[in-house]
């Protein structure tokens, strides 16, 4: 048994970490996973903002388990963020792969170790994790919605909102973001963490600037992924923004990553308009893709109240386990 950081340029140990990460997902209904494409292009492409790390453990030569470590270098330096998955049956390798990824995080100064694992299912990372000294900070919920989306229902929701929204202009683009609301952008982008809810720790606002907005922007081209965007504008400020991707060597798959509205513009139902708009403009492309996946905390009631509105429904819940070192 043993464990070994991958080199980004080994196309064949890239291949066993996406095929592990793979194997987990379709053990779950909805799991889902990045294709060695995705995986590639992040693992080598360097990123000023968050190191990389990947891991993998083998047993008797064959790869049974994995991890990605994403450790910020511009805020939240106390943190390191660790993504687990592995084969049924494997816990003593979890075990090794945990301390291995832990050795690293105490290596690099971190302080902080955030991993997620189902809470529902197999217990077999969370009883590990548990045992571990890991608790639970924060438990997000896993919904879904069937593709291709009810075109009527976006055009009802659309029609329900505009009363509400009067002040507000929505701006959609798919690709790069419009040079005139990039720096308003990126600025929504770096106070998500604060935003969102998070449980029993408090994150800094992210170093989110134009120049990683258009650094992010040329990673998802490189990935084949296609980013769609809706933001509201108010006086020439984007004050609240969504964004969904689709994933170009992904044929079932999309998602519908960050949605926020800053705080003074809350009340308007623009979170409930931006989503449905921003899924109309990608209706298209999102074909022959069947499913749509989003995550949120457990207590953020009014998102989930928004993602339901729109038909989405859950599928599981994952519990994000933090500790201290």
């Amino acid at each position: 048994m043993s464990v070994r950081e991958i080199d980004p340029s080994d196309d064949a140990a890239l291949r066993s970490y996406v095929a592990i990460d793979a194997a987990d997902a379709q053990a779950r209904p909805y799991g889902a996973a990045w294709t060695f494409e995705e995986l590639r292009v992040t693992a080598r492409r360097h990123d000023p903002w968050v190191e990389h790390r990947w891991l993998l453990a083998t047993d008797g030569g064959a790869p049974v388990a994995s991890a990605h470590l994403e450790l910020p270098l511009r805020d939240n330096t106390d943190t390191v963020w660790v993504s687990l998955a592995a084969v049924p049956g494997t816990r003593r390798m979890l075990e090794r792969l945990c301390d291995h990824a832990f050795a690293i995080a105490a290596d690099a100064g971190r302080t902080l170790v955030e991993v997620q694992a189902l809470a529902d299912g197999d217990g077999q990372l969370w009883g590990l994790l548990s045992g571990r000294g890991l608790e639970v900070g924060l438990v997000n919920a896993h919904r879904v919605l069937d593709l291709p989306p009810d075109r009527a229902a976006l055009a009802r929701i659309e029609d329900e909102t505009a009363p509400w929204r009067t002040a507000y202009e929505l701006r959609s683009w798919s690709g790069a973001c419009p040079p005139d609301l990039v720096e308003a952008w990126a600025g929504l982008r770096a106070v998500l963490v604060l935003e969102a809810p998070s449980g029993d720790h408090e994150y800094e606002a992210e170093d989110f600037t134009p120049e990683r907005i258009r650094h992010e922007e040329a990673e998802l081209v490189a990935q084949q992924r296609q980013s769609f965007v809706t933001v509201a504008v108010r006086d020439g400020t984007a004050i609240a923004h969504s964004q969904l991707i689709v994933p170009g060597t992904d044929p079932v798959n999309a998602y519908q990553w960050d949605t926020i509205v800053l705080p003074a513009h809350r009340g308007h139902r623009l979170g409930l308009a931006l989503k449905a708009r921003n899924l109309a403009e990608a209706a298209a492309a999102l074909e022959p893709r069947r499913v749509l996946h989003t995550w949120n905390a457990e207590d953020n009631a009014p998102m989930i109240a928004v993602n339901e509105a729109m038909g989405f429904r859950l599928v599981e819940r994952e519990a994000l386990f933090r500790l201290r070192l």
